[in-house]
């Protein structure tokens, strides 16, 4: 008995001593991790938050791909270790909000990107939005790429924006507002005032015509507004027909092709010039009845400000947009190119990701590719259910083949 324990002792020993004398290239190696303390607060300051019900707090680290989940309840307070690094933080959730007479129940969203997390101890704040419950007319698919001729050449009058009704209820599409942002996802400015919480600033509005109940859309069906109405297989055979699109996209102070057969969309402010390569964000909003062209441009015009850095120089800058207020938006979509993205420029309450064609500026492989929104199962009638969680990333297949091209 005594030799079996001594000989079980110099094994141990020489276990020891081989896990001493190991190379320090074998060993696993140890990363620095930082305590961070998240606060998760929800904007505007004047919604009264009686509970927290749950809140799911998501980080990726944008350099290893390093990803962990949290899940809170009954609490916005979050302590938790992560190894240092810049993430990638979502947060999505639901509340209940307002006073003893009245509650709500909402779900939140907030997203922050690039947050360098270090040292021992850290602290931050993640803004959290309510969420926009649209149950109208939804952006399926946006074709903003063009085509290329076969003579390689740049074709792009063929792009479109397709709308569908994802409810079992008829929608009427009249007097609906398609928005491009002001500001590019590619582009990060300290913009003031900064308004993105309660409005989507806006750079162009176009507006579908009609008198209420002119335009009905289906459930299930869909409506496309082209940025030109014509046939163009007859210019580009690469291309698609377009000449039976529901709306056109008319600029009546320059060279633009119209067709009679197709009613024009109502330009409400500035331009749409369609990017090839993404780079703004788009939406649907419907205006509260009373509300005209006229005194939306009146009432919400703003001057934003900023400074532009370039060759080491500081340049003053200023623009104007549009505030639309986030509650009349149904739906909005954040277009870029993956290594161009900076920003989203929505409130997380409309969009929580965004979505893209291409892998870098300037591929041409981006031609004749669309964000198609993705198709989660059938009705009874044999319709597409889409997918509509107000989070483009996972809504989105994106650099996929027009719908109109099959």
């Amino acid at each position: 008995m005594l030799k079996h324990l001594v000989r079980t002792l110099l094994l141990l020993c020489a276990v020891v001593s081989l896990a001493a004398c190991s190379s320090d290239s074998d060993a696993p190696e140890v990363q620095a991790q930082t305590t961070l303390n998240l606060d998760l607060r929800v904007v505007p300051e004047n919604i009264q938050v009686q509970e927290y019900k749950y809140l799911t707090v998501k980080f990726k680290e944008l350099n290893t791909g390093f990803t962990v989940t949290q899940e809170l309840k009954n609490t916005n307070l979050l302590k938790t270790v992560l190894p240092m690094g810049t993430y990638h933080i979502t947060v999505e959730g639901s509340i209940v909000y307002g006073d003893k007479f009245t509650l709500i129940e909402s779900k939140v969203g907030g997203v922050q990107t690039g947050v360098v997390i270090n040292g021992t101890e850290q602290s931050k704040t993640i803004d959290l939005s309510l969420k926009a419950e649209s149950g109208d007319l939804i952006l399926e698919e946006v074709f903003f790429t063009g085509t290329q001729t076969p003579q390689g050449a740049m074709y792009f009058g063929d792009q479109y924006f397709k709308i569908t009704n994802n409810t079992d209820q008829t929608l009427y599409a009249d007097g609906m507002l398609l928005i491009q942002s002001a500001f590019m996802t590619n582009e990060k400015q300290d913009y003031s005032p900064n308004i993105m919480g309660t409005t989507f600033s806006a750079g162009a509005i176009i507006r579908i015509p009609g008198n209420g109940t002119t335009y009905p859309v289906l459930p299930g069906s869909s409506i496309i507004i082209a940025e030109d109405a014509i046939n163009h297989k007859e210019f580009n055979p690469s291309s698609i027909n377009l000449s039976q699109a529901n709306f056109q996209i008319f600029k009546e102070d320059s060279d633009d092709i119209d067709n009679p057969t197709v009613p024009k969309m109502i330009n409400v402010f500035e331009k749409m010039v369609i990017h090839t390569q993404g780079y703004y964000a788009y939406a649907i909003a419907r205006m509260p009845p009373g509300v005209t062209n006229e005194s939306l441009i009146n009432q919400n015009s703003y001057t934003y400000t900023y400074n532009l850095t370039f060759g080491g120089e500081v340049y003053p800058m200023d623009g104007t947009a549009v505030k639309i207020p986030n509650q009349w938006i149904k739906d909005a979509v954040n277009l870029s190119v993956q290594d161009s993205f900076q920003w989203l420029v929505t409130s997380p309450s409309l969009d929580m990701g965004w979505t893209s064609v291409t892998s870098f500026d300037g591929d041409k492989n981006r031609f004749g590719k669309a964000v198609r929104r993705k198709v989660i199962g059938k009705t009874a009638e044999g319709k597409d259910i889409l997918k509509d969680t107000n989070n483009s990333t996972a809504d989105f297949d994106h650099g996929v083949k027009p719908s109109l091209f099959n």
